[in-house]
């Protein structure tokens, strides 16, 4: 709110201006999140004042985001190397949200380069040093959204049993539940749980776990849960694909396209190039098989019974 004077105190600007980047990012909006996050960071950096010093922490960490989600990996996680250093203290909880999610973006840019042994580490730290916080609002989302990401190191490091055990447990607290955030929680050990009984060998359950993913958000607008309808459609057509049921993996790949639009954004990228590729493999395949089943000589027609 304005001072009497009618100005926006700074602690309440700052504030506002890295929630919205936090929204950008969340939406894709990323060069209007950058830029908010350089104001931010070039403003307050030297304050004293502990409100000020969370938003300039809040601000390192989602310009790291952002880059993260430009594929600039080291240079993001520099930027969490600075969070750290200047500002995690456990005699200091007043930043302690700034530090949560300086982490949880580490840990999701650790597992993006292949590197679950640190992901898992610096997910640990976190859930160690806030975990017991966890109620508090400020605390609540990035501590909620380390234990998912749990789920998707155990998943990339062939650890299936545990994330199929966690994501069930995960699911008893999360299902049901009208909170938005839940929701996306939600989707997201719904998702993990699918992976890890693809890769138990669980082909039919698997199936039917992607599927639901697909059923429950497929209407969903937002753009975060977009994005794990299509990784879910992606590992169903990849189950087929590995099956060999060539025509249901052509309609899974024709599913990911369709739910992608004509204009799909930066996070569908990846699951519309799968499909665009592997569309024209399977149909390369389907036409081989028609052509061999073509050639094939017809059996003889058989011989009629005499008559007695």
């Amino acid at each position: 709110m304005p001072d009497a004077e009618g100005a926006v105190p700074p602690e309440v600007e700052a504030k506002e201006k890295m929630d919205r980047a936090r929204a950008c990012i969340r939406s894709g909006d990323l060069e209007e999140a950058i830029p908010l996050c350089d104001e931010v960071y070039r403003r307050f950096t030297l304050s004293k004042s502990p409100a000020l010093q969370l938003q300039v922490a809040r601000a390192l960490g989602h310009r790291g985001a952002a880059l993260s989600e430009k594929g600039m990996f080291h240079e993001a996680l520099v930027h969490f190397d600075e969070v750290e250093r200047r500002f995690w203290s456990p005699r200091r909880p007043e930043l302690w949200e700034g530090i949560a999610w300086g982490m949880l973006y580490r840990a999701r840019v650790l597992l993006e380069m292949n590197q679950e042994p640190m992901c898992s580490n610096w997910l640990e730290r976190l859930l160690s040093r806030f975990g017991a916080s966890a109620q508090r609002p400020d605390l609540r989302v990035p501590v909620e959204m380390a234990r998912t990401a749990v789920l998707a190191a155990h998943n990339q490091a062939e650890r299936f049993e545990a994330s199929l055990s966690l994501s069930e447990e995960l699911l008893k607290e999360y299902d049901g539940q009208a909170d938005p955030f839940l929701v996306e929680q939600t989707a997201v050990a719904l998702l993990q749980r699918a992976i890890a009984l693809q890769g138990l060998g669980h082909v039919d359950e698997a199936l039917e776990a992607f599927d639901e993913v697909d059923v429950r958000y497929s209407e969903d607008p937002d753009p975060r849960l977009r994005a794990l309808v299509s990784t879910a459609l992606m590992g169903r057509a990849i189950v087929l694909l590995r099956e060999e049921f060539l025509p249901e993996a052509l309609s899974a790949l024709d599913a990911i396209l369709e739910h992608a639009g004509p204009n799909p954004g930066r996070r569908l990228l990846e699951p519309v190039n799968f499909a665009k590729f592997h569309h024209e493999v399977v149909e390369r395949q389907m036409q081989v098989e028609r052509e061999r089943t073509a050639r094939r000589p017809k059996p003889p027609p058989l011989a009629k019974p005499k008559p007695r």
